[in-house]
Protein backbone atom coordinates (compact mmCIF):
# COMPACT_ATOMS: atom_id res chain seq x y z
CA UNK A 1 0.00 0.00 0.00
CA UNK A 2 1.89 3.48 -1.45
CA UNK A 3 -0.84 5.71 0.77
CA UNK A 4 -1.97 4.60 4.63
CA UNK A 5 -5.51 6.72 3.58
CA UNK A 6 -6.11 4.37 1.05
CA UNK A 7 -5.85 1.41 3.51
CA UNK A 8 -9.61 -0.47 3.35
CA UNK A 9 -11.26 -1.63 6.23
CA UNK A 10 -15.26 -2.78 6.86
CA UNK A 11 -18.01 -0.73 8.14
CA UNK A 12 -20.91 -2.19 9.95
CA UNK A 13 -24.22 -0.58 11.20
CA UNK A 14 -27.11 -0.93 13.46
CA UNK A 15 -25.27 -1.03 16.56
CA UNK A 16 -22.04 -2.70 18.61
CA UNK A 17 -23.79 -6.49 18.41
CA UNK A 18 -23.74 -6.28 14.90
CA UNK A 19 -20.96 -9.12 13.92
CA UNK A 20 -21.51 -8.83 10.13
CA UNK A 21 -19.66 -5.89 8.13
CA UNK A 22 -22.02 -4.14 5.71
CA UNK A 23 -18.98 -3.19 3.54
CA UNK A 24 -15.89 -1.44 2.97
CA UNK A 25 -14.03 1.93 3.74
CA UNK A 26 -11.10 3.46 3.13
CA UNK A 27 -9.59 5.50 6.01
CA UNK A 28 -9.63 8.78 3.45
CA UNK A 29 -13.37 8.24 3.39
CA UNK A 30 -13.86 7.88 6.87
CA UNK A 31 -11.85 11.29 7.45
CA UNK A 32 -13.91 13.21 4.88
CA UNK A 33 -17.55 11.76 6.48
CA UNK A 34 -15.85 13.12 9.95
CA UNK A 35 -14.80 16.33 8.53
CA UNK A 36 -17.85 16.71 6.30
CA UNK A 37 -20.73 14.27 6.85
CA UNK A 38 -24.36 14.49 5.20
CA UNK A 39 -27.30 16.91 6.74
CA UNK A 40 -29.02 14.06 8.33
CA UNK A 41 -25.71 12.64 10.50
CA UNK A 42 -25.21 15.82 11.39
CA UNK A 43 -28.78 16.22 12.97
CA UNK A 44 -28.06 12.29 14.73
CA UNK A 45 -24.84 13.84 16.30
CA UNK A 46 -26.36 16.79 17.22
CA UNK A 47 -28.40 15.08 19.37
CA UNK A 48 -25.91 12.59 20.65
CA UNK A 49 -23.82 15.83 21.92
CA UNK A 50 -26.94 16.79 23.65
CA UNK A 51 -27.32 13.82 25.53
CA UNK A 52 -23.39 13.52 26.54
CA UNK A 53 -23.83 17.15 27.75
CA UNK A 54 -26.56 16.45 30.14
CA UNK A 55 -24.57 13.29 30.89
CA UNK A 56 -27.60 11.07 29.84
CA UNK A 57 -25.24 8.08 28.94
CA UNK A 58 -28.34 5.73 28.41
CA UNK A 59 -29.71 7.99 25.98
CA UNK A 60 -26.73 8.57 24.09
CA UNK A 61 -25.72 4.88 23.54
CA UNK A 62 -29.21 4.26 22.70
CA UNK A 63 -28.73 7.01 19.60
CA UNK A 64 -25.39 5.99 18.81
CA UNK A 65 -26.75 2.27 18.23
CA UNK A 66 -29.71 3.31 16.38
CA UNK A 67 -27.92 6.27 14.16
CA UNK A 68 -24.19 6.13 13.62
CA UNK A 69 -21.98 2.71 12.16
CA UNK A 70 -18.84 1.71 13.33
CA UNK A 71 -15.58 0.61 11.70
CA UNK A 72 -12.60 -1.65 12.42
CA UNK A 73 -9.71 0.03 11.24
CA UNK A 74 -6.72 -2.65 12.35
CA UNK A 75 -8.36 -5.66 10.78
CA UNK A 76 -10.42 -7.26 8.42
CA UNK A 77 -12.81 -9.81 9.17
CA UNK A 78 -14.54 -12.69 7.03
CA UNK A 79 -17.16 -13.69 7.88
CA UNK A 80 -17.88 -12.17 11.24
CA UNK A 81 -15.97 -9.58 13.66
CA UNK A 82 -14.10 -12.41 16.17
CA UNK A 83 -10.84 -13.24 16.55
CA UNK A 84 -11.44 -16.86 14.73
CA UNK A 85 -12.48 -14.51 11.55
CA UNK A 86 -9.52 -12.52 11.29
CA UNK A 87 -8.63 -12.16 7.43
CA UNK A 88 -5.35 -9.67 7.81
CA UNK A 89 -4.27 -7.15 10.11
CA UNK A 90 -3.87 -3.76 8.74
CA UNK A 91 -1.14 -1.33 9.92
CA UNK A 92 -2.41 0.98 12.33
CA UNK A 93 -4.12 1.28 15.57
CA UNK A 94 -7.09 2.97 17.38
CA UNK A 95 -6.78 4.58 20.68
CA UNK A 96 -9.72 6.82 22.16
CA UNK A 97 -10.67 8.65 25.44
CA UNK A 98 -13.88 9.22 27.28
CA UNK A 99 -14.81 11.15 29.61
CA UNK A 100 -12.20 13.89 29.44
CA UNK A 101 -12.80 17.66 30.34
CA UNK A 102 -11.36 19.09 27.49
CA UNK A 103 -10.83 16.76 24.43
CA UNK A 104 -10.51 19.10 22.25
CA UNK A 105 -7.36 20.35 23.67
CA UNK A 106 -6.34 16.78 24.05
CA UNK A 107 -6.92 16.26 20.33
CA UNK A 108 -4.60 19.02 18.82
CA UNK A 109 -2.00 18.21 21.83
CA UNK A 110 -1.15 14.46 20.97
CA UNK A 111 -1.77 15.11 17.11
CA UNK A 112 0.65 18.00 17.42
CA UNK A 113 3.39 15.76 19.22
CA UNK A 114 2.81 12.71 17.67
CA UNK A 115 4.16 12.31 14.19
CA UNK A 116 2.76 8.91 14.40
CA UNK A 117 -0.76 9.91 14.67
CA UNK A 118 -2.62 9.97 11.22
CA UNK A 119 -5.80 10.99 12.20
CA UNK A 120 -7.18 13.07 15.89
CA UNK A 121 -11.01 14.14 16.21
CA UNK A 122 -13.54 14.31 18.40
CA UNK A 123 -16.44 12.34 19.68
CA UNK A 124 -19.70 13.40 18.50
CA UNK A 125 -20.43 14.28 22.30
CA UNK A 126 -17.33 16.31 22.59
CA UNK A 127 -16.83 14.02 25.52
CA UNK A 128 -13.68 11.90 24.02
CA UNK A 129 -11.56 12.05 21.53
CA UNK A 130 -10.27 9.33 18.78
CA UNK A 131 -6.93 8.69 17.15
CA UNK A 132 -5.66 6.62 14.79
CA UNK A 133 -1.73 5.82 14.79
CA UNK A 134 0.66 4.37 11.70
CA UNK A 135 2.26 1.43 12.94
CA UNK A 136 6.08 0.72 11.64
CA UNK A 137 4.85 -2.49 10.38
CA UNK A 138 2.01 -4.79 9.81
CA UNK A 139 0.65 -7.08 12.66
CA UNK A 140 0.80 -10.80 11.44
CA UNK A 141 -0.75 -12.32 14.78
CA UNK A 142 -3.27 -10.72 17.45
CA UNK A 143 -0.12 -11.04 20.37
CA UNK A 144 1.99 -8.64 17.67
CA UNK A 145 -0.51 -6.40 17.46
CA UNK A 146 -1.33 -5.67 20.86
CA UNK A 147 2.99 -5.45 21.36
CA UNK A 148 2.29 -2.49 18.82
CA UNK A 149 -0.40 -1.21 20.76
CA UNK A 150 0.85 -0.85 23.87
CA UNK A 151 4.14 0.18 22.22
CA UNK A 152 2.24 3.81 21.78
CA UNK A 153 -0.54 3.43 24.43
CA UNK A 154 2.58 3.33 27.75
CA UNK A 155 3.16 6.91 26.11
CA UNK A 156 -0.38 8.09 25.45
CA UNK A 157 -1.33 6.23 29.26
CA UNK A 158 0.00 9.05 30.85
CA UNK A 159 -3.45 11.38 30.02
CA UNK A 160 -6.06 9.79 31.68
CA UNK A 161 -9.18 7.97 30.38
CA UNK A 162 -7.63 5.95 28.50
CA UNK A 163 -9.77 3.35 26.53
CA UNK A 164 -7.77 -0.01 27.06
CA UNK A 165 -10.45 -1.67 25.28
CA UNK A 166 -9.01 -0.99 22.05
CA UNK A 167 -6.20 -3.11 22.14
CA UNK A 168 -8.83 -5.73 20.99
CA UNK A 169 -8.71 -5.93 16.98
CA UNK A 170 -12.65 -6.40 17.15
CA UNK A 171 -13.25 -2.99 19.14
CA UNK A 172 -15.99 -1.05 17.01
CA UNK A 173 -14.40 2.65 16.15
CA UNK A 174 -18.34 5.13 15.74
CA UNK A 175 -18.28 7.67 13.08
CA UNK A 176 -17.90 11.09 14.25
CA UNK A 177 -18.39 14.77 13.40
CA UNK A 178 -15.52 16.97 13.61
CA UNK A 179 -15.21 19.66 11.56
CA UNK A 180 -11.83 21.01 12.76
CA UNK A 181 -10.17 17.28 13.19
CA UNK A 182 -7.04 16.62 12.75
CA UNK A 183 -5.07 14.56 9.86
CA UNK A 184 -2.18 14.21 7.93
CA UNK A 185 -0.43 12.55 5.04
CA UNK A 186 3.52 12.56 5.71
CA UNK A 187 2.75 10.45 9.47
CA UNK A 188 6.07 8.98 10.73
CA UNK A 189 5.70 5.36 11.53
CA UNK A 190 5.93 3.78 15.03
CA UNK A 191 8.12 1.33 15.65
CA UNK A 192 7.64 0.99 19.49
CA UNK A 193 6.43 -2.20 21.53
CA UNK A 194 4.85 -2.50 24.47
CA UNK A 195 2.86 -5.34 26.80
CA UNK A 196 0.24 -4.73 29.16
CA UNK A 197 1.11 -5.42 32.51
CA UNK A 198 -0.45 -7.78 34.98
CA UNK A 199 -1.62 -9.59 31.32
CA UNK A 200 0.43 -12.84 31.99
CA UNK A 201 -0.57 -13.96 35.63
CA UNK A 202 0.33 -18.00 36.17
CA UNK A 203 -1.37 -20.86 37.32
CA UNK A 204 -0.17 -23.34 39.35
CA UNK A 205 -2.18 -26.76 39.04
CA UNK A 206 -2.90 -28.54 36.33
CA UNK A 207 -5.96 -27.01 34.15
CA UNK A 208 -8.57 -29.38 32.98
CA UNK A 209 -10.34 -28.19 29.90
CA UNK A 210 -13.66 -29.93 28.29
CA UNK A 211 -13.05 -32.03 24.96
CA UNK A 212 -15.72 -32.43 21.92
CA UNK A 213 -17.61 -29.59 23.00
CA UNK A 214 -20.82 -29.05 21.53
CA UNK A 215 -22.61 -26.21 19.96
CA UNK A 216 -25.32 -26.79 22.41
CA UNK A 217 -22.61 -26.53 25.59
CA UNK A 218 -21.22 -22.97 24.28
CA UNK A 219 -24.83 -21.67 23.65
CA UNK A 220 -25.82 -22.84 27.27
CA UNK A 221 -22.50 -21.18 28.07
CA UNK A 222 -23.62 -17.64 26.08
CA UNK A 223 -26.40 -17.54 27.18
CA UNK A 224 -25.84 -18.35 31.03
CA UNK A 225 -23.00 -15.65 30.99
CA UNK A 226 -25.73 -13.08 29.59
CA UNK A 227 -28.15 -13.88 32.46
CA UNK A 228 -25.98 -13.75 35.20
CA UNK A 229 -25.03 -9.87 33.99
CA UNK A 230 -28.98 -8.92 33.31
CA UNK A 231 -30.03 -9.67 36.69
CA UNK A 232 -28.02 -7.99 38.55
CA UNK A 233 -29.76 -5.54 40.58
CA UNK A 234 -28.10 -4.17 43.83
CA UNK A 235 -24.00 -4.66 45.15
CA UNK A 236 -22.91 -4.08 41.23
CA UNK A 237 -19.20 -4.24 42.38
CA UNK A 238 -19.69 -7.63 44.38
CA UNK A 239 -21.37 -9.32 41.73
CA UNK A 240 -19.30 -8.20 38.97
CA UNK A 241 -16.27 -9.23 40.36
CA UNK A 242 -18.13 -12.72 40.58
CA UNK A 243 -20.30 -12.78 36.78
CA UNK A 244 -16.81 -11.77 35.52
CA UNK A 245 -14.61 -14.87 36.85
CA UNK A 246 -17.22 -17.46 36.46
CA UNK A 247 -17.59 -15.99 33.19
CA UNK A 248 -14.17 -16.69 32.68
CA UNK A 249 -13.82 -20.33 33.49
CA UNK A 250 -16.49 -20.82 31.43
CA UNK A 251 -14.77 -19.34 28.39
CA UNK A 252 -11.34 -21.60 29.95
CA UNK A 253 -13.29 -24.84 29.86
CA UNK A 254 -15.30 -24.65 26.97
CA UNK A 255 -12.66 -23.24 24.80
CA UNK A 256 -14.74 -20.18 23.50
CA UNK A 257 -13.38 -17.10 22.07
CA UNK A 258 -12.42 -15.11 25.16
CA UNK A 259 -12.79 -11.77 22.79
CA UNK A 260 -16.45 -12.86 21.98
CA UNK A 261 -17.07 -13.46 25.71
CA UNK A 262 -15.64 -9.92 26.45
CA UNK A 263 -17.77 -8.43 24.05
CA UNK A 264 -20.88 -10.01 25.64
CA UNK A 265 -19.51 -8.47 28.86
CA UNK A 266 -18.62 -5.21 28.15
CA UNK A 267 -22.43 -4.54 26.16
CA UNK A 268 -24.02 -6.22 29.22
CA UNK A 269 -22.48 -3.17 31.57
CA UNK A 270 -22.91 -0.58 29.11
CA UNK A 271 -26.29 -0.86 28.59
CA UNK A 272 -27.40 -2.47 32.03
CA UNK A 273 -30.36 -0.55 33.56
CA UNK A 274 -29.03 -0.59 37.15
CA UNK A 275 -25.43 0.03 36.62
CA UNK A 276 -25.71 3.65 35.13
CA UNK A 277 -22.31 4.98 37.22
CA UNK A 278 -18.63 4.45 36.75
CA UNK A 279 -19.13 2.01 33.72
CA UNK A 280 -15.42 2.69 33.12
CA UNK A 281 -14.51 1.48 36.72
CA UNK A 282 -16.95 -1.62 36.36
CA UNK A 283 -15.53 -2.23 33.25
CA UNK A 284 -11.74 -2.26 34.45
CA UNK A 285 -12.89 -4.31 37.41
CA UNK A 286 -15.05 -7.11 35.08
CA UNK A 287 -11.97 -7.24 32.53
CA UNK A 288 -9.44 -7.73 35.68
CA UNK A 289 -11.48 -11.04 36.87
CA UNK A 290 -12.57 -12.42 33.85
CA UNK A 291 -8.50 -12.84 33.19
CA UNK A 292 -7.84 -14.07 36.33
CA UNK A 293 -11.10 -16.77 35.41
CA UNK A 294 -9.60 -17.54 32.44
CA UNK A 295 -6.99 -19.49 34.49
CA UNK A 296 -9.92 -21.32 36.31
CA UNK A 297 -11.68 -23.34 33.97
CA UNK A 298 -15.06 -24.22 35.49
CA UNK A 299 -17.65 -26.66 33.77
CA UNK A 300 -21.28 -25.91 33.80
CA UNK A 301 -23.44 -27.14 36.64
CA UNK A 302 -25.47 -30.11 35.19
CA UNK A 303 -28.90 -30.88 36.24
Amino acid sequence: MDNYLDEKFQWYSKGIKTIKPSGFITLRQLIQTTLRPKPEMINAFKLIHEAGARGDKEEKNKLKAEKLFFTTPSAIFSPIRNYDSIQKFLPIGVFEYDDVEYAEVLRDYIFEKRKDCIFAFCSPSYTGCKFIFLFGETPTSVEHYKSLWYGIAKDLDKFKNLDMCNERVTQPLYNSYDPNAKFREDAVACLKRGYKEGSFVPYIGEVVTSENVSQEEIKECVNLIKYIFDRIEDNAHNNIVSCSFTAGGLTAFYGIDSDDIWNIIEDSIENHNYIKTNINGYLKTALTLFNKGLNFPTPLKKK
